[in-house]
């Protein structure tokens, strides 16, 4: 165990400073101050992890901003998208085609800025964003199957949460289809290209390409893809269909990770948003 920071070090990379053992990250510190009368100052916290040797590892671990600052970032878009969508569903006699057009002229450039700002801030690019296509055929193939899982995961947990919701009310849950079928074609048109699009790109720059990473590198990749997914799927604030786009969420994490590109889980996402937009329209789901 380091001397100095308590974390537990191997004996292979444990370094001897004087008759002590300190891991990698607190041996450079003390040995610069080394021998010292008193105790020495802390050194600036948090410390980072060493840098690994597997190359894949390396890139993640370039991918180092903080939690703090993307959770700085969530708090301002989704914040200020959700109060403009409040006073958008008061004031207007249209509120679901303004909702969407704010996700458009609001949220999505608002998205843009954090997702720029924060790896900037680190010296950080498109690489750590995960703004590669890689193999095509690999990329394309996680994304159909991809597609597929979430479908079937969230379709499954839906029809059992809407059992359950019709024996114990008796009636159907007011879904979006509704409101979606009330829409002029050309409002519809609009709303597709939102939802099929936009969205994909966007939300997959936010939640996987700016929020995974920083999960990752401090929890490691399972805890990360699991709680990367509930977010996802809690801050949709569906509460009917919570579970399912929280299955669909770690579905899409676990393609990122696997993949190490943003590409397979834009088109499954993509691919998921297109089936359920047609199944609402068709079904009335």
């Amino acid at each position: 165990m380091c001397v100095y920071c308590k974390r537990p070090v191997c004996p292979e990379c444990a370094r001897l400073i004087g008759y002590r053992h300190y891991c990698p990250a607190c041996a450079p510190y003390i040995a610069a101050v080394y021998p010292y009368p008193v105790p020495p100052p802390a050194p600036p916290f948090p410390l980072q992890p060493p840098e690994p040797d597997d190359a894949r590892e390396k890139r993640w671990w370039k991918a180092d901003w903080g939690l703090l600052e993307v959770f700085v970032a969530w708090l301002v878009v989704f914040g200020l998208y959700n109060v403009v969508g409040i006073i958008l569903f008061v004031t207007t006699d249209n509120p679901l085609f303004y909702n969407y057009l704010a996700y458009a002229v609001l949220f999505c450039p608002l998205v843009a800025a954090s997702v720029w700002f924060i790896p900037h801030r680190h010296g950080r690019g498109r690489d750590e964003l995960g703004l590669r296509w890689g193999d095509p055929g690999r990329t394309l193939a996680f994304g159909g199957l991809g597609a597929l899982t979430a479908m079937a995961m969230s379709y499954g947990i839906f029809f059992l949460i809407y059992l359950i919701f019709y024996l114990a009310t008796g009636r159907s849950p007011v879904s979006e289809a509704e409101r979606l079928q009330d829409l002029g074609s050309g409002y519809l048109v609009f709303i597709i290209l939102i939802v099929v699009v936009l969205a994909p790109i966007f939300e997959e720059l936010f939640f996987r390409g700016l929020f995974y990473p920083a999960l990752r590198r401090r929890m490691g990749p399972t805890p990360a893809i699991v709680l990367n997914g509930a977010i996802f799927g809690i801050l949709h604030l569906q509460p009917l269909f919570m579970l399912s786009l929280v299955l669909v969420g770690i579905v899409l994490a676990y393609l990122y990770e696997k993949t190490d590109s943003l590409a397979a889980p834009m088109i499954a996402h993509a691919l998921y948003n297109l089936v359920v937009i047609i199944v609402s329209l068709l079904a009335g789901w």
